[in-house]
């Protein structure tokens, strides 16, 4: 009986609450706060197999630490792939990014990551830097 009464009361209170012009502004704007501020993602070791099978939250979590790292200073475009897998975006020169990244011009590889709860909104990469020379990771970077 007395947990009936606890359930009840906690009903009332909630739909009080609920009910109230200030409680409804309170949570307009908490709401949309939590979602821009961050889910509290941790961060990972970066894992090559996890990469590939993972999605963008999952590689989200572990560019932190491949870039702390510089795991891909000087790689070969192709080393790149055999690391994380095909990039989702890549271009030559000026060109608008496109899908098909095996050629040997290619001078960016991005590879989309969530690392801030924006990004579940906006486009956000990790940005693999292919020097014009030498073709190999001159800079890593994240757009988020």
């Amino acid at each position: 009986m007395y947990d009936l009464r606890v359930y009840q009361d906690l009903r009332y209170i909630i739909r009080v609450v609920l009910c109230t012009k200030t409680s409804r502004l309170v949570l307009a704007a908490i709401i949309p706060a939590i979602l821009l501020c961050g889910c509290g993602r941790s961060d990972s070791n970066f894992n090559s197999k996890e990469w590939k099978a993972g999605g963008s939250s999952s590689r989200g979590a572990m560019v932190q630490d491949l870039m702390e790292h510089d795991l891909l200073r000087d790689k070969s475009p192709s080393e790149v792939r055999e690391l994380l897998g095909k990039p989702d975006d890549c271009t030559i020169g000026l060109e608008p990014a496109r899908t098909e990244c095996d050629d040997a011009k290619v001078d960016w590889y991005g590879y989309r990551v969530i690392t801030i709860s924006r990004c579940y909104f906006w486009k956000c990469e990790m940005n693999v830097i292919f020097g014009a020379d030498s073709h190999r990771v001159e800079d890593v970077t994240v757009s988020d």
